[in-house]
C-alpha cells in the first residue's frame, strides 16, 4: 500500500472527520490513528476507538453520507474512473 499523511479530528462522540485528497482510489484502506503528542490514552480508551459500529443504512442515507460524485460534477463514474486509470498507466 502506498502511505497517504492525511491530518484530520476526533469528535466527542468517536467520529473521524477528514478531508481525502483529491482523486483517491477506490479499494480498501488501511489506517493508523497518531494522536497528536501531549494526549495520553489509556489501554481501554484505545481499543475502544478501534471498535466499529456497523449503522442501518437508512441512518446513513439521513445524514447524506451517500454519493460522493455529485459534488465534484462527475456524472459517470466509471467514465471518471476509466479516465483516471489512464492517466495513471500514461505516468
Amino acid at each position: 500500500m502506498l502511505p497517504i499523511r492525511i491530518s484530520g479530528h476526533v469528535t466527542a462522540d468517536g467520529r473521524l472527520i477528514f478531508t481525502p485528497p483529491p482523486n483517491l482510489p477506490e479499494g480498501d484502506v488501511e489506517i493508523t490513528i497518531q494522536v497528536a503528542e501531549g494526549e495520553q490514552f489509556t489501554e481501554e480508551e484505545l481499543q475502544d476507538l478501534l471498535i466499529f459500529t456497523p449503522r442501518p443504512g437508512a441512518e446513513v442515507v439521513a445524514e447524506g453520507l451517500v454519493g460522493g460524485w455529485e459534488h465534484k460534477g462527475i456524472d459517470d463514474p466509471v467514465a471518471f474512473v476509466d479516465h483516471i486509470r489512464h492517466e495513471a498507466e500514461g505516468r
